[in-house]
């Protein structure tokens, strides 16, 4: 099949789990004989051959998606396309010629096919005619790049004419968890009907994703199917050698193998990032917390709280946090963390558990929403809002050596239930139910 996927999260700056998910999903896909098809929104690329591949790179490093406030260009763009909507007319993408000469070492895992096409501020334009017009912007590629599907990696108001379109819902977290965003909640509503009227079919990541989709918006059954996800952790990072990761540890963290915890993901709310410091706090095991995450929505509370912890003789040891890491780096602190703490309130899927099980990373997680379907028999589940509860799985990890053991033994088996090559065949399952 020749399928077309949106760069709309590719493009930004540091990476999301949807765009790792858009990352996997082309990966998989390409390798599996399937044509795959990139479409970006950066602004500036223009169509002169001998720049506009440098152009492209520089801008998605630089700037990233669409330049996020970029609020002129967005309008001298969203003008450029007015006549061309109004009218029902599509707006055409163009090709990226690209250059094998140019560095594209900084940006290769946001670039995950050949096949490369641009439309400036396309998905920031969208929603602004969406709130508008309360309807999707159409888009077109040239004649020579005809595809099958267009697959959005998340809701977008966005569609292409006379092919298949695929949505992937992650989840609805604004609207079963408020409290946890600061997001608009009636466009980010219009968006998602949008999507889902504008849709073939819906693919979602769990079967909990599934439920809250056809319960919220009372979408027809057979519209919305379950993919689940998959992501292919590099051997030479799933085999690192145990005296390795400790000399790792210890020269770039000062950290000791299977001595310390770690969370990674966004620091938000639904994280539950609050209750995991305060479950640390109260255990029995003196063993630190790593946590590796970026701020996300309403994150002021972790860092007041990490403030406070810190001015305590001990609270830099024990509460460690790290903004950023490259992959390689997260790749030795899960396999060298005694477990992964991740009681999150709310997933759509719950990446970091299935990488943490392939990485033989012990799991303490939560009993809600979708964690089960992932983490199977293979992790210690937890009430998220009791804090006693985490406190008393952390000390078991700390000091149940045989637990652990059992545990990382049952997660890669539970891992292998979201396999690439899994993941793959219930695609193409669904790509089939979608071009009918």
């Amino acid at each position: 099949m020749k399928i077309a996927i949106d760069g709309f999260n590719l493009g930004f700056a540091q990476g999301t789990g949807i765009a790792t998910y858009a990352r996997e999903l082309s990966k998989i896909l390409a390798a599996n004989n399937h044509e795959i098809y990139t479409c970006y929104g950066l602004n500036g690329v223009g169509q002169n051959s001998k720049v506009a591949w440098p152009r492209f790179v520089q801008n998605l490093t630089l700037q990233g998606e669409s330049g996020r406030y970029d609020f002129a260009k967005w309008g001298c763009y969203g003008g450029r396309y007015l006549l061309k909507h109004l009218l029902r007319q599509p707006i055409q993408a163009t090709v990226v010629p690209i250059d094998p000469k140019v560095d594209i070492s900084a940006v290769v895992d946001r670039l995950p096919v050949a096949e490369l096409l641009n439309i400036p501020s396309v998905f920031r334009v969208s929603q602004l005619y969406s709130l508008a017009l309360n309807r999707p912007l159409e888009i077109s590629f040239p004649s020579d790049k005809k595809v099958d599907i267009f697959h959005a990696t998340c809701p977008l108001p966005i569609a292409m004419r006379d092919v298949a379109n695929v949505v992937t819902f992650h989840d609805i977290i604004p609207l079963v968890l408020p409290q946890s965003t600061e997001v608009n909640l009636s466009h980010y509503q219009r968006i998602l009907k949008l999507s889902i009227d504008n849709a073939d079919m819906i693919f979602t990541v769990s079967e909990h994703s599934r439920h809250d989709l056809i319960s919220y918006f009372d979408v027809p059954e057979d519209k919305v199917y379950v993919t689940y996800q998959a992501v292919d952790i590099p051997a030479h990072y799933r085999g690192l050698d145990d005296d390795v990761v400790s000399l790792f540890l210890e020269r770039n963290f000062g950290l000791k193998r299977n001595e310390y915890f770690l969370f990674f993901g966004a620091v938000e709310p639904k994280k539950n990032i609050a209750r995991i410091i305060e479950a640390m706090t109260i255990a029995k095991t003196d063993y630190p917390i790593v946590i590796v995450g970026k701020d996300g929505w309403l994150y002021d509370d972790v860092n007041r709280l990490l403030g406070q912890l810190h001015k305590r003789a001990s609270g830099k040891r024990r509460f460690r946090r790290i903004e950023y890491v490259p992959f390689r780096q997260l790749a030795f602190l899960l396999k060298g963390a005694c477990g992964l703490v991740f009681p999150s309130l709310y997933e759509g899927f719950g990446l970091p558990v299935l990488e943490a099980m392939l990485m033989k990373c012990p799991v303490i997680t939560s009993n809600v929403s979708s964690l089960p379907e992932v983490g199977g028999d293979a992790v210690l589940y937890v009430n998220p809002l009791d804090v006693g509860e985490i406190a008393a799985a952390i000390d078991s990890l700390a000091y149940d050596r045989g637990l652990r053991s059992g545990l990382i033994e049952r997660g890669l088996i539970q891992a292998e239930k979201f396999s690439p090559s899994n993941h793959l065949q219930r695609l193409e399952k669904g790509y089939q139910r979608a071009m009918g």
